[in-house]
């Protein structure tokens, strides 16, 4: 009787701890790549240094130090960005080893703010494609609004929308573009896709 009893005390300190995991856990929604780049304040491609320790008096900020590589998006004064800062007790704090990252955030002086559910890629896993998205594709198409569809049919409601089907791996490769009419269609890396099949009643 009393192993049962302890037994069952275990079982729910387990219970309780995995709730609170659960909790604390960061979940972001799905965006396509394009979507994130076009609402985030900044982008950057940049190396990380490999230094790294709490901002002092700032209990709540963990600092990495960065070389800027190139500003993919943002002001003039984003060049100037050494360090990036994220928050070591947030659930969707950020971790960096180092390495070249593509980063997004929220630009202070001196750096940049990152979460998890931003921009926070490894250079070198990306393919030539998305690489190239980044760097010169994307920005050509943030007057397009790209809508997320699970199960078809897939149909846009208006010109200046594309369809995501978020079953599809290659999607993450093609990015949305305005055509000469200023209709917008998935292109990849510069033909455009047949995206009316996904359009059928």
């Amino acid at each position: 009787m009393m192993g049962f009893t302890l037994l069952g005390v275990v079982l729910i300190f387990l219970s309780v701890g995995l709730n609170i995991q659960t909790a604390e856990s960061c979940t972001c929604i799905q965006r396509h790549p394009q979507d994130q780049f076009c609402t985030s304040e900044t982008v950057i491609l940049a190396d990380v240094t490999g230094k790294s320790g709490p901002v002092k008096g700032q209990h709540n900020l963990f600092r990495y130090e960065i070389k800027n590589i190139q500003v993919l998006k943002g002001s003039n004064k984003a060049k100037h960005i050494k360090y990036v800062n994220t928050n070591p007790r947030s659930a969707c704090r950020v971790r960096l080893n180092k390495g070249r990252y593509l980063l997004s955030g929220h630009q202070i002086k001196y750096g940049i703010e990152v979460i998890m559910c931003g921009l926070v890629k490894r250079w070198d896993l990306l393919s030539l494609t998305e690489q190239e998205n980044f760097k010169q594709t994307y920005k050509m198409g943030c007057n397009c609004m790209i809508s997320r569809c699970s199960g078809g049919p897939c149909c846009p409601k208006s010109k200046k929308e594309c369809m995501w089907d978020t079953h599809s791996p290659h999607f993450l490769e093609y990015a949305c573009l305005e055509d000469s009419d200023g209709i917008c269609n998935w292109y990849w890396p510069a033909s455009r896709v047949d995206d009316d099949a996904m359009c059928t009643a």
